[in-house]
Parts: structure tokens; C-alpha cells; sequence
């Protein structure tokens, strides 16, 4: 079981899972019951798809890499709707998305972040709220020119070899 160590809170901490905790391996992760985030795909009729990126403000862990929107699962939460709360509280409103499945990152020390992907039906206009000091659409070829979070870099060479 992983131990959880109240490392910092922010000041609009509303809930007693929105805390630093330590997993069984050492790894420093933000939420004590795991995180969740959401991947916004695009596929137009012609091209490639686009995936909705967000680059992480210096605030957070891993600032001034690109991600998805996401964060600490709250008590009573499913990964998706913990991936749809922080979606809309980093990057604004959201449009009608359907899931496509969700894929879980584990660190290997008991704590895990769950990748929601959706899909959208044209690509949506996302702000830059708190957490996030830009958005954008990029392809998987794009991205792999972009400094990326770690878990979406995961994300990205699974895909690479012949993931989903």
C-alpha cells in the first residue's frame, strides 16, 4: 500500500485526496488515490488525427512539458469523471466527447494514472486556465518534436509499437 506523506497543498485544496503522497517505489505523485487526465483526439476526414496538448505551467510537476489535462482522483470519483473535472478546470469548457477507452500508467510502487481518450468531432478551443500556459493540436509526428510529460511520452512510444 502506498504511504502518503502531505507534502504541500494549494490554497483552493478542496478535498483530503488532492495532496502530494510518496508510492512504494519513492516516486513522488500528486494525488493520494491516483490521477487521471484526458486525451482529446481529433480524426478528420483527411489526414492525420490531432490530439489536444496542454503545456504545463512551471506551477506543477513536470512544469514546461506538454500533457493532457488532468490530476488528482477525488474520494467517490471514477478515473473518468476525475479526468473530466480537472479537464474542465485546466482548459475551460468542454464539448460533447465520446470515450474510447482508458488506459492505466502504473509507476510500479502502487499508484497509477489512468489515460481517458476521447474522441471529438472537430478539433475545440482550449484557454489556458491555472495550470496551463498554452494549448494545441499535434499530430503523433508532432509531438514527438515536443518536450512531453513523461506519462505521455509513455503513452506515445506504446503507440509507436503497436498499441492502440
Amino acid at each position: 500500500m502506498a504511504r502518503y506523506r502531505d507534502m504541500a497543498s494549494t490554497e483552493d485544496n478542496q478535498s483530503d485526496m488532492d495532496l502530494w503522497t510518496v508510492c512504494d517505489k519513492g516516486h513522488v505523485h500528486w494525488g493520494r488515490a491516483g490521477g487521471a487526465g484526458v486525451l482529446f483526439r481529433h480524426v478528420p476526414e483527411q489526414g492525420e488525427p490531432t490530439y489536444l496538448l496542454q503545456l504545463r505551467s512551471k506551477s506543477v510537476d513536470y512544469g514546461g512539458t506538454w500533457g493532457i489535462p488532468g490530476g488528482a482522483i477525488r474520494r467517490g470519483e471514477t478515473p473518468e469523471m476525475a479526468a473530466h473535472r480537472e479537464a474542465e478546470e485546466e482548459i475551460g469548457a468542454l464539448p460533447p466527447y465520446r470515450i474510447r477507452g482508458t488506459e492505466v500508467q502504473d509507476c510500479g510502487g502502487n499508484w497509477k494514472f489512468h489515460i481517458v481518450t476521447a474522441d471529438v468531432d472537430q478539433e475545440f478551443p482550449a484557454f489556458c486556465v491555472r495550470e496551463t500556459y498554452a494549448t494545441g493540436w499535434f499530430t503523433r509526428e508532432d509531438m514527438r518534436n515536443l518536450a512531453l510529460h513523461p506519462g505521455l511520452q509513455n503513452w506515445l512510444d506504446q503507440q509507436d509499437s503497436g498499441g492502440r
